[in-house]
């Protein structure tokens, strides 16, 4: 009932009506399928959208029917264990129309990258073998969910909730804005950022 899955929905598929369950907040979030594209933009806009709980309290205030946020844990941390054991070992969250289409080992695929909630850069970051984070979305000014990239960038920056705790070193952190042809750009991407770590010794926790 906060609001902010309303605010962030590319596609005014979600209103705010009087609450029924008796929980607190006024309103509740009420989804209109016809409109909904299951970009999961909102799930990434939601503050309990957080993997720092254990498996069984892993919930949400809205959430897809596939991938959940459960789903987005789960495939998180088997890119993870798919990593190289060499650090720096660098892991991608990519939306699955643009630059990471094309998925493989050490990447999460989603339907937008602002499903990404901003909690899961420092889950990896603090609580997992990853040293660096590459966020990679669809080409710049052309993002097929229409605001993703904005939002996404403005939760980083720290200037739309739910944001990016000030904690997270951006330094482990980069973005890639390409279309999915352009393997090359992510290549690079990647690797300037494994070799930004190396150099400055950010790889050693």
């Amino acid at each position: 009932g906060c609001g902010r899955c309303h605010a962030d929905c590319p596609y005014a598929a979600i209103t705010l009506v009087p609450r029924r369950d008796g929980k607190p907040f006024e309103h509740q979030a009420e989804v209109d399928s016809s409109l909904c594209v299951g970009c999961g933009i909102c799930v990434g806009a939601c503050p309990p959208s957080t993997p720092f709980r254990s498996d069984d309290d892993l919930r949400t205030g809205i959430d897809l029917p596939g991938p959940t946020l459960r789903d987005l844990r789960a495939a998180t941390l088997a890119a993870v264990a798919a990593l190289p054991a060499a650090a720096p070992r660098i892991l991608v969250f990519g939306c699955r129309h643009g630059v990471a289409a094309a998925g493989g080992p050490g990447m999460v695929s989603l339907p937008c990258l602002a499903m990404l909630p901003p909690s899961f850069i420092d889950f990896a970051l603090s609580r997992t073998p990853t040293d660096g984070v590459v966020l990679a979305g669809c080409d710049d000014c052309a993002c097929h969910n229409r605001f993703g990239q904005l939002w996404t960038e403005e939760r980083v920056a720290g200037t739309r909730d739910p944001r990016l705790r000030t904690r997270v070193p951006r330094d482990r952190l980069a973005t890639c804005w390409a279309g999915p042809l352009a393997g090359d750009v992510l290549r690079d991407t990647r690797a300037a950022l494994a070799a930004r770590i190396a150099d400055t010794g950010s790889a050693d926790k």
